[in-house]
This record gives structure tokens, C-alpha cells and sequence, in this order.
């Protein structure tokens, strides 16, 4: 579909995180009444959660957007695919709204695929399955998993428990033998920054289908 979007937060969810204090307390062994480290571990969780937020292409909190699409010109039947989804519905109606040209849509010339986020503009006459065709169209909606799905909460805590578990290490250090003293090995710079920051293997499984390959 041609034409270009631009897509602003219209409501900002409160969090960003993909998993609560406690539940990475649980994950990581520390009882639940501790709070010495709690600054330490929200600000991880934060940090995982945005980089999750990032390799996926998405948000996964629940916000509010408007994507403005301008100099539409689609194909028969080709849908207009949200740039976050999927859409959230209250009372099973999905919450979303589209005006073309100004002009609010009539809902009846509109099907939708929530889970995807696509939207397929129906022909005013014959309820048929027409095109996107204008020179602006807003589409107001909300859109994002609440709750958040358990495998990429279970990929944020194995991220975390990767992170937690190095903190106060050197990321240079490779191996460390004690008897005469010490003896250290260092792992070469540019090994150690690309492992650093590398998300674990079985938390890029659990992602991978949740990343929106397209913008």
C-alpha cells in the first residue's frame, strides 16, 4: 500500500515493563520482603523491558494511538494494517476508530482483524471488499496485551536473571584460578561488548514470533 504513516501515542501506558518487582524477585531467589535491591532491580527490569520493546518492533503495553496515513492508494481487498496491534476490545468491540478525508467512516464499511491490527475498508455501495483510497486517513485506536503474554514475560525474566547475574562482575573476565594467588583471563573487547548486550538464546525463541517485521 503506498503513502506514508506517522503514528504518535495519543495515552501513554503507566509502565513499559513485561514483568512486576515481585514476579522478578520470584524468578531471581530473593524474598519478596527484601527491598534493599528494589531500585537496582526496576531499573534492570526497565532496561530489559525496552530492549524486549525494541528487538519486537513493538509495545507491548496497552496505549492509545493515532496512525496518520497520508496519500493512501491500496489494492482491492489489501487491508490497512495498524502499526501497533493488536487492538484491544472492550465488550468485544474492538477499539478503534477511522476518518477519511475529515470524514468519520461509517463502522458498517469497516471489518477488522484485531489480532493483527488489519483493516479492510468495505465498498459504500455494495458492502463489498473495496480499497484505501485518500489523501488522509486517521485511524484512533488502542492497541497492546494486557496481560502480557506469559512466554514473553518468561523471555523478560530469563533476559533479567542473565543481566542480574552479572552484575558487579567484570564483563571482561573469562576465568579466574586462585591457589598461587590469582591468575586471570580476559576475554579481547570486542568479544566481551557483543556478548554483553546479546539477548539469550532461549529468550529470542520465545520472541521471535512477536516481532513485526514491517513498519
Amino acid at each position: 500500500m503506498s503513502g506514508y504513516r506517522i503514528t504518535r501515542v495519543v495515552t501513554p501506558a503507566a509502565s513499559l515493563a513485561l514483568v512486576t518487582l515481585d514476579q522478578a524477585k520470584a524468578a531471581l531467589g530473593i524474598p519478596i520482603e527484601d527491598t534493599s535491591q528494589d531500585t537496582a532491580l526496576a531499573a534492570q527490569i526497565d532496561s530489559v523491558s525496552a530492549a524486549i520493546n525494541a528487538y519486537c518492533n513493538r509495545i507491548f503495553a496497552v496505549q492509545e494511538y493515532t496512525d496518520q496515513i497520508r496519500n493512501v492508494c491500496g489494492y482491492w481487498g489489501e487491508p490497512l494494517v495498524t502499526r501497533q496491534f493488536p487492538i484491544v476490545e472492550a465488550d468485544g468491540v474492538p477499539l478503534v476508530t477511522v476518518s477519511e478525508g475529515g470524514l468519520a467512516l461509517d463502522p458498517a464499511y469497516l471489518e477488522l482483524h484485531p489480532e493483527t491490527g488489519s483493516l479492510y475498508r468495505l465498498d459504500s455501495g455494495s458492502t463489498a471488499v473495496g480499497a484505501w483510497t485518500a489523501p488522509l486517513i486517521l485511524v484512533e485506536y488502542t492497541a497492546g496485551f494486557d496481560p502480557v503474554p506469559p512466554d514473553v514475560a518468561s523471555a523478560a525474566l530469563e533476559w533479567l536473571g542473565a543481566r542480574w547475574g552479572n552484575t558487579g562482575r567484570d564483563p571482561g573476565l573469562r576465568s579466574e584460578t586462585i591457589p598461587d594467588l590469582i591468575t586471570q583471563v580476559y576475554s579481547d573487547s570486542s568479544s566481551t561488548s557483543a556478548s554483553a548486550g546479546s539477548i539469550p538464546g532461549g529468550a529470542r525463541d520465545l520472541l521471535t514470533p512477536y516481532i513485526i517485521w514491517f513498519v
